[in-house]
């Protein structure tokens, strides 16, 4: 070799070093003085077999490079690369990368080894904590990534846990698999138009798990582009919110009758007035109560009252079929409805069936003046999407169509329009 290469060789990282076989064993012929630096030794002291590389191999590793040892002189190539191992120095680990290239003499025998060793300590130590740092990911993030189709190429086993999918069955799969039946098309409409933008979306929404058990998540999506910027896919993180979302629901539900509660009313009778006036869409207040309730409650004690309520409450939720439906119990016996997008015709058929759903329960009611069973008043009011009446002017004329409603007789419905 020449001087400027043996001069690049030890000043270089990598330890060189060349094997001979003499007298039918393989011994070092040279070796790079830069080995001290790997190794706390000479050039010299392992030229005169002061030491060995064996000597410094971390004994857990010995075995495995023994066998690959062995192996070398059955192969047949001119390079081989050993499984990465590691040394002991000063009583410190030190990974090393081990290639040799063989050579051959004319004949197809082998006759030397060159051998380059390289301290990848760092290198390991960055991928285990890369892989350290993934695998906490995996096991503790909730994501899920997509094509740009929607279609799931990848999810973490935390993602997994929580949904109680395999991730065999979400590949491929899009992610209407988890889809609640309450979420309505605009809401999936507004946030493909965002993202396919390359816009960032962040929203919350209630999903099904495999069993069939509801649960809330708050969600960020992020396009994924390639190297000229063309969306290539989407990644979204998740944060589980079910049991806020619980504590909240709790806060806006009627204890008793597991309805919405009055509180919950009047942040909804807000935002929807507000909808249906941004959609051009009518909008419905209906105020209900229960005829004769007070005598009811005298008649057969408040216990049997309490279960009137909650019977009522179940049969009017049945009834409302429409994701726009909302129902509240405002307090006592007293309940309101708020709709939208409904004219005349059809809200008088609604309430039709509401007062139908009290009736077909057949709840005896002998101190009712009217029924021999607990019965329902109604008073509704259509607002037009260009009315600027207020919240409180609104619920005063549904008011009084109950009001109306009752001096007409009472388990009756009285409209305004």
């Amino acid at each position: 070799m020449g001087d400027k290469v043996l001069h690049y060789l030890n000043e270089s990282p990598t330890v060189f070093f060349i094997l001979r076989k003499i007298d039918g064993h393989w011994e070092l012929e040279y070796v790079t003085s830069n080995v001290k630096n790997l190794y706390g030794y000479s050039a010299e002291d392992f030229l005169s077999k002061k030491v060995k590389h064996e000597n410094f191999i971390f004994p857990e590793d010995l075995h495995q490079y023994r066998l690959e040892v062995r192996q070398i002189s059955k192969i047949i190539k001119d390079k081989y690369t050993y499984k990465p191992y590691r040394i002991l120095r000063d009583n410190k680990i030190v990974w090393i990368n081990h290639i040799l290239k063989i050579i051959y003499d004319k004949n197809g025998k082998v006759s030397h080894y060159y051998g380059y060793l390289n301290d990848i300590t760092e290198s390991i130590k960055n991928k285990n904590d890369l892989e350290q740092y993934l695998s906490i990911i995996n096991n503790n993030v909730l994501l899920s990534i997509t094509n740009k189709e929607g279609n799931i190429i990848d999810v973490s086993d935390a993602f997994c846990k929580l949904t109680n999918f395999s991730k065999n069955e979400l590949i491929g799969k899009k992610h209407n698999i988890f889809r609640h039946p309450s979420i309505k098309d605009d809401f999936f409409k507004e946030l493909w138009s965002t993202i396919l933008k390359g816009y960032i979306w962040k929203g919350e929404h209630l999903n099904i798990k495999k069993d069939g058990s509801e649960i809330w998540v708050e969600n960020t999506i992020t396009p994924n582009f390639d190297e000229n910027k063309n969306i290539v896919g989407f990644t979204s993180l998740y944060n589980d919110i079910t049991d806020k979302k619980k504590i909240a629901q709790i806060s806006i539900t009627d204890f008793l009758t597991s309805l919405y509660n009055r509180r919950h009313f009047n942040a909804i009778f807000e935002l929807e007035l507000k909808r249906a006036k941004r959609d051009n869409k009518n909008f419905v207040l209906m105020i209900l109560d229960i005829d004769f309730f007070k005598q009811y409650n005298d008649t057969y004690g408040h216990d049997k009252g309490d279960e009137v309520l909650k019977n009522i409450s179940l049969a009017l939720k049945d009834t409302l079929k429409r994701a726009s439906d909302y129902i509240f119990r405002l307090g006592g016996e007293e309940f309101a409805i708020i709709t939208s997008d409904i004219q005349y015709i059809g809200l008088v058929r609604l309430c039709n069936r509401l007062l139908k759903s009290v009736s077909d329960l057949k709840i005896e009611h002998r101190s009712s003046s009217i029924n021999d069973f607990v019965s329902i008043s109604i008073g509704a009011k259509i607002i037009k999407s260009n009315s600027a009446f207020s919240e409180t002017k609104i619920f005063k004329l549904a008011d009084n169509a109950l009001y109306e409603a009752k001096e007409l007789g009472r388990n009756k419905a009285v409209i305004k329009e």
